[in-house]
């Protein structure tokens, strides 16, 4: 019987099949960065995948898995296999307001186990530069004034600066003039030659702009003021409870064992931690944003709740297309 079972355990040896499963990381770690190659949020996401890649000891491969404004990405990694090898860049907008706007192929909150933050950023509230509002309660004054004829900026429907733009309505009981672009450059062109009344802006894209008196801050949309403007007030200084901030974060598919997601997020908020990312990511207008992956989990479950409140209430003749 002893000669047996050492036949069998050589032979599990000898063809090399283990008896244990290999721990965590045993291989390349695929990232899914479900927008475009080149932009802020990839550059962000490529630089803390290759300091990720030195802290785990293994690859952390970017894949741009883009359409369907990020869902195709999302829905790859929702299919993807529980054991922490997948995971994917997703954002305030993907989990928290587009399930409110169309049918998607996957379960924001069920579908995917939250990790760690990745960046974070707050708007501006802006006006041109010879605009005559100079604050949130002016602009406000005026929309009473006018109903309807005050314009607001919008990068499309559903976009942070559209629905930001709506809650500061709806917390003051006004309705603006939404007007819908393709993207932030044109808004920024009419913004500058007078044609808006104001928009939101990302405060790192803002600042340029800013310093070259092009357009002026009115507000910020974080809960304190902005490190980068610390005279500029926030718009709950006027209008209590109104905030409007945008993320990154870091996603894997639902099912992944608790100690290689524990492993994950200590490892990002590593590198989170370092000056040299913190820099990096200052460069590209946007904050640090260090979770837990149950805070990260919480912050998805009451941005559901919060812009799905937003997006019902806006008549459906008014800001939906």
């Amino acid at each position: 019987m002893k000669k047996y079972v050492m036949f069998a355990l050589c032979n599990l040896l000898c063809c090399g099949v283990p008896t244990f499963a290999q721990e965590w990381p045993a291989r390349a770690v695929t990232w899914i960065v479900p927008f475009a190659a080149g932009g802020p949020t990839d550059q962000v996401s490529r630089y803390m995948a290759s300091k990720l890649s030195l802290k785990i000891g293994q690859p952390v491969v970017i894949e741009n898995v883009v359409g369907a404004g990020g869902a195709i990405g999302m829905e790859k990694l929702a299919k993807s296999s529980p054991d922490g090898y997948t995971i994917a860049t997703s954002a305030n907008t993907l989990q928290g307001i587009a399930p409110h706007l169309s049918k998607l192929p996957y379960d924001t909150v069920k579908s995917f186990t939250a990790i760690g933050g990745l960046a974070a950023f707050s708007y501006a509230i802006v006006v041109p530069i010879d605009s005559p509002i100079k604050t949130i309660d002016a602009l406000i004054r005026k929309a009473r004034a006018e109903p309807g004829k005050v314009t607001a900026g919008s990068a499309g429907v559903g976009t942070g600066v559209h629905l930001g733009a709506v809650l500061l309505g709806q917390n003051a009981g006004v309705t603006f003039n939404t007007i819908h672009y393709k993207g932030g450059g044109p808004i920024m062109n009419d913004m500058i030659g007078g044609h808006l009344d104001f928009t939101l802006e990302v405060i790192g894209t803002a600042l340029p702009m800013v310093n070259a008196n092009r357009i002026k801050i009115i507000a910020t949309t974080g809960k304190q003021r902005h490190v980068t403007f610390p005279t500029v007030p926030t718009v709950s200084e006027t209008l209590s409870g109104y905030e409007m901030n945008g993320w990154f974060a870091i996603f894997t598919s639902a099912g992944v064992p608790e100690n290689i997601v524990l492993k994950l997020n200590q490892a990002i908020n590593d590198v989170a931690r370092s000056t040299d990312y913190q820099n990096f990511v200052a460069g590209k207008g946007y904050d640090i944003m260090i979770t837990t992956p149950a805070e990260l989990a919480q912050l998805v479950k009451t941005e559901v709740l919060k812009w799905g409140e937003v997006i019902r209430a806006i008549p459906d003749s008014v800001n939906k297309n």
